[in-house]
């Protein structure tokens, strides 16, 4: 004999079934249709290409924020040579800020001494650093260093025109390792500089 069921039984299966139905569909549909996540790309060639790269706070270097981009307060060198296909050019470091250890408060750059022996550094390895990109441009790479604890991070400002720029920063990072931190005479203990290339 067939079972019989409760009209009441019958349209609460047929409303769980619609239910669960909707939950599948609309779940795949927002799957389907969700965004693309979008890196991220080097800002092209523009007028702000002289612009240079104002440090981020101590907050967005914690949090790992790209800096902002100031214009420059003073022309660029006169009578600078190009760079020639194939070569490298530094500009100084510029250390933007800087903090004694074991202490948060955040020391003005204009207080804070250079740290030559990085410059000097870095100018050791231009054949190198040269073979890291393709082109003309100029990479802002930012160093976040720390002398008690050998902590170093670098990364590629928003102001780089040089195509590729996390490609670049990426090579030149791996072409200037390690940092000679045990030499460089330092008077504080954290620095955040930055080191214009161009190419």
């Amino acid at each position: 004999m067939p079972e019989t069921f409760s009209s009441r039984t019958v349209a609460i299966v047929a409303l769980a079934s619609l239910l669960a139905g909707f939950v599948v569909v609309f779940a795949g549909g927002m799957l389907l249709f969700a965004p693309a996540t979008t890196v991220p790309q080097a800002p092209p060639l523009g007028p702000d290409a002289g612009a240079r790269v104002a440090a981020p706070s101590p907050a967005q270097v914690d949090a790992g924020e790209a800096p902002v981009v100031v214009e420059p307060s003073e022309p660029a060198e006169a009578g600078a040579p190009a760079a020639a296909e194939g070569a490298v050019r530094f500009a100084p470091s510029a250390v933007s800020r800087c903090w004694d250890a074991n202490n948060p408060a955040v020391l003005p750059g204009a207080t804070c001494d250079r740290l030559q022996a990085i410059d000097d550094h870095f100018a050791s390895k231009a054949a190198e650093i040269a073979g890291c990109a393709r082109g003309h441009g100029r990479l802002a790479f930012i160093m976040d260093l720390r002398f008690s604890t050998g902590f170093v991070r670098s990364w590629g400002g928003p102001s780089s025109t040089i195509a590729n720029a996390g490609t670049v920063v990426a090579c030149v990072r791996r072409v200037t390792q390690p940092l000679p931190l045990a030499a460089a005479a330092h008077a504080h203990d954290r620095y955040l500089m930055v080191l214009p290339i161009d190419w």
